[in-house]
């Protein structure tokens, strides 16, 4: 059915377009709503992901699968997006960007790995993890944690590289971590 509906779409059926756009529009929604944090974002992205579906339909290969299709389309559409908005994380953000560009982990694999990054933070002392928390997902400076926590910068830094030995000990990559950071920047209760 997939290959029938790239072929129709490739040859210009706007029928066939919007029957792809209701199969597989909250599909795309709920993958892209992982990555960004507000709900008028993931809507723009997922309208960009079905524009540009429908703009270089021509060049569709009816071999590959639909899914497969709108899921790469999907992660360069939030490659692009981020590009944009410049924010969160500068260079680390980078490594997110390639990540998306060229992984093909599927959901399932992304999201075993932000259950295993959730569990792994909540496995370090508290005060660690709330500090941890507000530099890495807050983007507070070593300066205005150590106001915060009522303790020295250094003493700051020292708990941030801590827990990053503790995640990388425990295989956890940097592009991962951003993951989770982007994942659960709009949901702060579940970092806390």
């Amino acid at each position: 059915m997939s290959s029938n509906l790239v072929i129709r779409l490739r040859e210009g059926d706007d029928s066939c377009f919007k029957e792809i756009y209701d199969l597989y529009h909250y599909k795309v929604f709920c993958f892209i709503k992982k990555y960004t944090s507000q709900l008028a974002d993931s809507e723009d992205v997922t309208q960009n992901v079905f524009i540009h579906l429908w703009k270089y339909r021509t060049k569709l290969d009816p071999n590959v699968s639909l899914e497969a299709i709108l899921f790469k389309s999907s992660k360069q559409e939030i490659s692009k997006w981020y590009k944009k908005q410049n924010r969160i994380f500068s260079v680390e953000n980078d490594q997110l960007i390639k990540e998306l560009d060229s992984a093909s982990e599927t959901e399932d694999d992304i999201s075993s790995k932000l259950e295993k990054i959730e569990y792994l933070l909540n496995k370090i002392p508290p005060k660690r993890r709330k500090i941890f928390n507000l530099h890495k997902f807050e983007d507070l400076s070593y300066k205005e944690i150590a106001v915060e926590m009522d303790m020295s910068p250094s003493a700051v830094a020292n708990q941030i590289s801590k827990t990053l030995q503790f995640l990388k000990k425990n295989s956890v990559h940097n592009h991962e971590l951003y993951w989770f950071a982007l994942f659960f920047i709009s949901q702060p209760s579940l970092i806390n």
